[in-house]
This record gives structure tokens, sequence and C-alpha cells, in this order.
């Protein structure tokens, strides 16, 4: 045990100093075994050349939708709608990802198509999400007339 503690701390170095980049793992394609909510699935899928299955957290990229843990009767209304019209699309069906990338959490962030559609896109025009840059939040104060604009 004291050989493999000595031999894996020599072979792998840390230095405070140096910025280490973050591994984002080369995966295109998925089947979608979950649907959180409308900004989060769970994809079971395999990095480039590999043949095993990988589960992965796939944050939409560039939106935000109600959150269904809350207390706001009408931000959970609409975020049950998200969240199904989504599961409705791509649930236990294989999805695109393109322009992937790592959120803070260290979830997957994707743009996410099924066939020519961009799911991100259609969650956004029908009111089910808005844009979101990463920064600060701009949501609907009150999300079901958000939502009743377009619905």
């Amino acid at each position: 045990m004291g050989i493999c503690t000595s031999i894996c701390t020599l072979t792998i170095p840390f230095d405070e100093n140096t910025k280490y980049p973050t591994y984002v793992p080369e995966i295109t394609r998925g089947r979608v075994i979950k649907v959180y909510d409308g900004d989060t699935i769970t994809i079971l899928g395999r990095v480039k050349n590999s043949s095993t299955l990988y589960k992965f957290s796939v944050r939409l990229n560039r939106i935000d939708c109600p959150e269904m843990r809350t207390k706001d009767l009408k931000e959970k209304f609409v975020a049950t709608k998200a969240r199904d019209f989504v599961a409705e699309l791509t649930l236990q069906k294989i999805v695109t990802l393109k322009n992937v990338g790592l959120d803070k959490y260290g979830r997957l962030l994707a743009h996410v198509y099924i066939g020519k559609r961009c799911i991100n896109s259609e969650l956004i025009e029908r009111n089910l999400a808005v844009s979101y840059d990463g920064g600060t939040k701009h949501v609907p104060d009150d999300w079901e007339a958000y939502w009743k604009k377009k619905n």
C-alpha cells in the first residue's frame, strides 16, 4: 500500500500555481435516459474512440427553464410543461450534442438536437425558457403569464 501511494504521488505532480486544463469528453451523441427538468437531461453515450457506455448529465446551453423545486406554483406549472415537452421529444431517443463544454458544476453543456430540431431554441420559442449566458439570471416574475403569451 505504501509503495502505491509513493508511486502515484511521484507520477502525478501537482503545482498550485499551474492552471491545468479541464477535460471535456468528446461526445456528440447519446440516448436520453432521464429528463430531470426542461434544461437538464441524462444521456447514455460513448466518448470518441471508446466502446464503453457512460452516463452524462447534460445541461442545455444558453437557456434557463423554470425550476421544478420551487414553492411558486406558477413557476412549477411551467417547469412541468418544459420538462414534459423535452421528455416527449427526447426520452429514449438518440440526440446529437453540439457546442459541447462544461458548466461550473462539471456537467456537460450543449445544444441538444433531435434530428434538425434544436431543443434549446424550441424551449425559448415556446416561452418555456429564457436566454441565459451564465451570468445574472433574468427570469420572469410570473412564469405562467410569460408562458401564456405564446400558448
